[in-house]
């Protein structure tokens, strides 16, 4: 089949992406290179040049359109809870971040692999900002709630951020051996941002 009647309107874009996720998980990124991808993907060893320069464009790309996948995803979570609920809807961005970690575990692992960041861009920092700057919001809403409100915010906003990121790095890593696979993800989510953010209200 040829590739013009294989991909259509950007779709090798996109397959060539997805290509390089599953590359990044399973065999590692020094095993990632475009002629390879083309191999992969059946195409010419020329095609994917087409829409990345290099290697370290297709990173650059890779991990930008990861960032953007985790904002849209966090900030998702947060909207469905009223605004003025600030503990609520911290939880909820605690809760859409790893959800997305755990059901899209090739891009965050390609999106948090240290060799990534070597190859970031402007429009990936930028991406990075912004989700960082809406957790630094709502952590400064939540203090201003009530919680941690005598922390630094630098300080409350680094404790909000890593504890969702390490508890995605574990739960993919089998060295841990806390095998959770038979949890549905929904409440294993939940229960974990629970401890991260509570919102019940503590045991008297």
């Amino acid at each position: 089949m040829s590739e013009a009647r294989q991909y259509h309107h950007g779709d090798l874009h996109a397959a060539i992406l997805e290509r390089a996720t599953r590359v990044i998980e399973q065999e590692g990124i020094e095993a990632l290179s475009l002629r390879g991808i083309a191999r992969d993907l059946g195409v010419s060893h020329a095609a994917p040049n087409r829409h990345f320069r290099t290697k370290a464009d297709l990173l650059s790309t890779l991990a930008r359109v990861g960032w953007e996948q985790i904002t849209e995803a966090t900030l998702r979570a947060a909207e469905e809870v009223l605004p003025n609920d600030a503990h609520h809807r911290l939880n909820a961005m605690g809760q859409g971040f790893l959800k997305w970690a755990l059901k899209n575990r090739s891009m965050f692992a390609a999106v948090t692999h240290p060799d990534v960041e070597r190859h970031a861009d402007a429009e990936l920092r930028q991406a990075i900002d912004e989700f960082q700057q809406s957790v630094r919001d709502a952590v400064v809403a939540c203090q201003q709630a009530g919680r941690l409100s005598n922390l630094d915010p630098a300080i409350a906003t680094l404790y909000t951020n890593s504890v969702p990121f390490g508890l995605a790095m574990s739960l993919k890593n089998p060295l841990f051996g806390t095998d959770l696979s038979d949890r549905d993800i929904d409440e294993l989510v939940a229960d974990l941002i629970e401890l991260v953010v509570p919102t019940a209200e503590p045991d008297s």
